[in-house]
């Protein structure tokens, strides 16, 4: 199994918080995003570990541990996170995690992440219908269509931001990722190429896992940030309202 990990954003809804870095290495309790992440990962035995840069990208490259290897995308500032996967596209051989470095979450997320075995399993959140910002509409665990234009009524759950792919998957998903930049998909989100086989290949099933109620967030605004902070100030009335909610919001999609 190996990760690799979106990070060339720029995060610019969070610059007065970031201080210029990227938003990845805001600060949650004593570590940041990206090194708690990346702690993680390594804690379940996960050492083979890729991160894209972009932004500022030398803050990061500070921040990475040892035997922590990154690949840049110097074209950050005009392209989407498609691109940054694409130049990752070599690693792409075997189980895969596929990660948005903007997220916060508890340890069984990444549990769940790890025991699917189907050929993809895009983590979700079925407590998420009303405030979902990006969302699948499902029949049984089969997505079959994504987007944030889908009704409350339509909604199924909502996208966490983490991907298993199974090797048996991974060439087939590697090539239609190159296809659709030799199409010049470059402003699209890295989960497109997943999402064009729900219109186009209807014998790909693109799964989704749902996270069973433990909590996680993307840090995307200023109020993502604070809740962020009541949850590691031991402050859950404020930061969680409650397990039922979990702490939830904006867009799973936002780390070029």
């Amino acid at each position: 199994m190996r990760a690799i990990i979106m990070a060339a954003g720029i995060g610019s809804r969070l610059r007065g918080i970031s201080g210029g870095k990227p938003k990845c290495l805001i600060r949650a309790g004593e570590q940041t995003l990206l090194g708690r992440m990346i702690g993680q990962l390594q804690h379940r035995g996960i050492d083979d570990i890729c991160v894209i840069t972009g932004y500022n990208a030398g803050y990061i490259e500070r921040e990475l541990p040892v035997g922590v290897r990154s690949l840049h995308n110097a074209f950050y500032s005009v392209t989407n996170s498609i691109a940054s996967l694409w130049l990752a596209r070599e690693r792409l051989t075997e189980d895969t995690l596929l990660m948005n470095a903007d997220l916060c979450f508890e340890p069984e997320v990444l549990d769940i992440a790890l025991v699917q075995d189907q050929p993809v399993a895009m983590l979700s959140d079925c407590r998420r219908i009303e405030t979902a910002d990006f969302r699948f509409r499902t029949r049984g665990d089969r997505i079959v269509e994504a987007g944030k234009h889908i009704s409350d009524q339509d909604t199924s759950c909502e996208y966490v931001g983490i991907v298993r792919l199974d090797r048996s998957f991974i060439e087939v998903f590697r090539q239609r990722l190159e296809s659709m930049i030799e199409l010049g998909c470059f402003s699209d989100w890295w989960e497109s190429a997943l999402y064009s086989f729900l219109d186009e290949d209807p014998d790909v099933d693109i799964k989704c896992a749902d996270v069973r109620g433990a909590l996680w967030t993307e840090v995307d605004h200023a109020r993502d940030y604070a809740r962020l902070v009541d949850w590691f100030d031991g402050r859950p009335a404020t930061a969680l309202d409650s397990r039922e909610r979990g702490i939830v919001t904006g867009s799973a999609h936002s780390s070029p």
